[in-house]
């Protein structure tokens, strides 16, 4: 945490009130996103309860598994809920920009769960569902392995920074507002909204004990309070076991009934309060690169959209070891350009990067702009240098390059030195880009002396990375003394994986 973000959640917790972070909102909210709820058993990992789906508050679908511990009664939640899903993603699947088969999906699907156990949930619900088989001895619905791949594909997309697919509700409040608690109780949603927007008439304070209180605000999933699974969710359980032993339709279908509203009292609040949080963000700007993030979720998207059409396999039970490499490349890779470019937008974020000294702000002191260099072609450009002073700490090296907000577009920057002046810091940049191709800079490319302005690191383009391909994988990632990792994508026994204990 740097420095101006402890600041500011101290000045929450002294003004006992949200501050906000940031300027701008850099995710991207979708005029039509599907909210889904997952609620499971307390201690039943892999045992899906029930799910709230939909996409307006006022049309939510309530699924429940009345005996989460029976297989059959969760293939068809799973089913149920992968209709609603599928059907939603397949909504976005025809309008692109051309008739070009390269061409791209126009929009994307937006998936919003509570916070991020909300993501663990679909990630656990995608990996049991994809692999399972549509004939034999273990034939499910056609529409759950394509669910869970579908599922394993947001889970995937969720993991790269910047990406608005599938997104915990938690996470695009904290990235906004900085509350007086701890990262960890910011995963709360209840809590995080007391201190955002408590309800009417009550304080921060009033707000966050009801939040920490079971029975008035239920957790925001994906589990149930345990208070409540021995209290009241086993006995209405227990009591549907008991109708449909004694094979009562009249006292299966009350059983049912009642497990039914009691599961829709824990799930509703949570989902009343995602749409409360979904109003909070959508009045806050949209950072101008948001658009361009969305650009690369709806290239994803499409890329998969197709190779779904295409018949492809469901995605590997586990990466290989060059897999995982490849992965870690590019989530990097998207952390970089995500942080450069919130930096690059919003005024916050690089205040906050500035105070860390990973950005500086500062006035040109002076200028050499008819610096001219030769290149190893013959041929002269310019390369004005600039100086400029600035009372931020700076932690950049030279050689490091740099892209300013404060001048015109593709305005580019090396620094050449980095001096102490007193107090303060002469840092001697040298403008290499956005001046034009002439000899003579354009006006106004080239920052005079008195201008204040900002530099921050540019990620810039990078080449991919080189990786050996699957049969040079090196010994010290082999799978064993036989050879390289040449696990197969999908594992011959997939469909006869248990999932969970059946009764």
């Amino acid at each position: 945490m740097s420095i101006l973000s402890a600041l500011a959640h101290v000045q929450a917790m002294e003004s006992m009130r949200a501050v906000p972070l940031t300027e701008y909102r850099h995710r991207r909210l979708s005029g039509r996103p599907l909210v889904i709820v997952p609620l499971a058993m307390a201690g039943e990992a892999g045992a899906p309860l029930a799910a709230m789906v939909g996409s307006s508050r006022r049309t939510g679908t309530l699924l429940v598994v009345p005996q989460p511990r029976n297989r059959d009664q969760r293939f068809a939640f799973a089913a149920g809920l992968g209709r609603i899903v599928v059907d939603y993603i397949n909504s976005f699947r025809h309008n692109r920009r051309g008739e070009d088969e390269r061409s791209l999906y126009t929009d994307a699907p937006q998936v919003l769960v509570p916070n991020p156990g909300g993501v663990k949930a679909l990630a656990d619900l995608g990996r049991m569902c994809r692999f399972r088989s549509t004939s034999g001895p273990h034939a499910v619905p056609d529409v759950i392995p394509e669910f869970g791949m579908w599922l394993t594909f947001l889970v995937d997309r969720a993991e790269q920074a910047g990406t608005s697919l599938l997104l915990p509700v938690t996470g695009m409040l904290a990235e906004h507002w900085a509350t007086g608690q701890s990262t960890l109780e910011d995963q709360n949603l209840a809590s995080l909204m007391a201190w955002i927007s408590p309800p009417a008439g009550l304080s921060v304070e009033q707000a966050m004990a009801e939040a920490e209180n079971p029975d008035v605000c239920p957790p925001a999933g994906p589990t149930t309070s345990p208070e409540f699974d021995n209290r009241d969710l086993a006995p209405a359980i227990r009591r549907f076991d008991t109708a449909r032993t004694l094979g009562d339709p009249r006292a299966l279908a009350t059983a049912e009934s009642d497990l039914r509203e009691l599961i829709a009292g824990q799930i509703q609040p949570t989902w009343r309060m995602v749409w409360e949080a979904i109003s909070l963000l959508r009045p806050v700007p949209e950072a101008p690169q948001t658009a361009r993030r969305f650009e690369r979720d709806c290239a994803a998207f499409t890329r998969y959209s197709d190779d779904r059409d295409a018949g492809g396999l469901p995605q590997r039970k586990r990466d290989t070891a060059i897999g995982a490499a490849r992965r870690l490349s590019r989530l990097e890779r998207a952390l970089a350009d995500f942080e450069s470019e919130t930096a690059f937008d919003d005024r916050f974020v690089r205040a906050d990067r500035r105070s860390a000294g990973e950005a500086f702000a500062g006035t040109v002191v002076e200028t050499e702009s008819g610096r001219t260099v030769t290149t190893a072609k013959n041929r002269r450009v310019p390369r004005p240098r600039v100086t400029v002073r600035t009372e931020d700490p700076v932690r950049l090296a030279a050689d490091t390059r740099l892209i300013s907000p404060s001048m015109s577009a593709g305005h580019k920057a090396v620094i050449v030195s980095v001096l102490p002046d007193g107090d303060a810091t002469l840092v001697m940049v040298e403008v290499t880009g956005g001046m034009g191709r002439s000899v003579v800079p354009k006006p106004g490319t080239v920052p005079e002396p008195g201008q204040s302005i900002d530099y921050l690191p540019d990620p810039g383009w990078r080449p991919e990375p080189r990786f050996p391909v699957s049969d040079h994988t090196p010994w010290t990632h082999s799978a064993g003394p036989d050879g390289p990792d040449t696990e197969s994508a999908v594992p011959e026994d997939a469909a006869a994986e248990e999932w969970g204990n059946d009764d």
